[in-house]
């Protein structure tokens, strides 16, 4: 185990924090792992980053902290060089590539979903809690003319994808959770763009943790001129049109939904042109925002692990 991670975890242990997110599946379209699974074997996609998983997650087991297993679903940047034909195309359709070099998964390629799976039930036999489909989304780039998909169509493809995900999972004996966009939940210009809708979703899941960070609104949301500057507003604000958006989905109330688990801002936005240092009191005030519109957990995120831990020994 890294030195990186016993310091989590002594931080965990001296605080009200219980659960750690690790890639399984990362962004370079890698398994971090040995996987002893037909589809990644065959695949080749195992770069190994953890020598030892399943000791890793015993390890966090015997402190009682939470295992869930992060796998990017959709962008991979790897797999295309094997199975080209499991990839979205471009207009003349060979694969296409977004603006930043990456490739994606084709959500209704039914081979891929197999091999997605395969991973899934990797993650099981690890040891893993919980997991977390990250990047569970069409590209926003991709024309709808070279997929023939309108934003109706592509809703349909990540809803039925994540349905069958949700069979699977069921059957192996694992939560499944997924990582949506914040502004998925109250613009429909959004949803049609990534094919994420959001109440929809929450019916085949077991938590949904939308990205509600601050720094990502545009300026003016939820009465707020700078959104990064008012953490606790804009949090506020997100929690409610998400509960909104659950009571439009479902009136009766009797159908089952995911617990709404957000992922919080734990990093300042230097890139903004006005942004504001988060630190202890405004990771609180989103941790607030949360319990005060009836959550009881969530997820912080910063890319490079460096935490204000004081925010989460009260």
């Amino acid at each position: 185990m890294n030195s990186m991670m016993e310091e989590i975890i002594t931080h965990l242990d001296e605080t009200n924090l219980n659960a750690v997110v690790i890639d399984a599946k990362n962004d370079e379209g890698n398994v971090t792992f040995s996987m002893d699974r037909p589809l990644v074997q065959e695949a080749g996609s195992v770069q190994v980053l953890v020598g030892d998983m399943p000791g890793l997650i015993s390890k966090l087991h015997d402190h009682g902290i939470y295992c869930i297993a992060r796998c990017v679903m959709f962008r991979d940047p790897f797999i295309d060089e094997v199975h080209p034909e499991w990839m979205l195309p471009d207009e003349e359709q060979n694969v296409y590539y977004d603006s930043q070099g990456f490739s994606w998964i084709d959500p209704t390629n039914t081979e891929a979903a197999a091999y997605l799976m395969d991973i899934v039930a990797g993650c099981k036999e690890a040891g893993f809690d919980e997991v977390q489909f990250d990047y569970v989304r069409y590209a926003t780039g991709v024309s709808e003319e070279a997929i023939g998909l309108n934003g109706y169509g592509k809703r349909t493809a990540i809803t039925r994808f994540v349905m069958n995900a949700k069979r699977t999972a069921d059957m192996l004996g694992i939560p499944l959770s997924l990582d949506v966009f914040g502004t998925v939940i109250n613009s429909r210009i959004d949803s049609n763009i990534v094919g994420q809708e959001y109440p929809r979703l929450s019916m085949f899941c077991d938590y949904m943790s939308p990205m509600i960070y601050p720094s990502h609104y545009y300026d003016g949301s939820f009465g707020t001129d700078v959104p990064d500057l008012h953490p606790y507003e804009t949090i506020d604000g997100a929690m409610k049109v998400s509960i909104r958006s659950f009571a439009i989905a479902n009136p009766a109330g009797n159908r089952k939904q995911a617990k709404v688990r957000p992922w919080l801002q734990g990093f300042t936005a230097t890139y903004l042109k006005k942004y504001r240092k988060y630190g202890a009191e405004e990771v609180k005030l989103q941790i607030q925002a949360v319990y005060d519109n009836g959550g009881d957990s969530y997820l912080i995120w910063n890319p490079s692990c460096k935490y204000p831990w004081d925010a989460f020994k009260d």
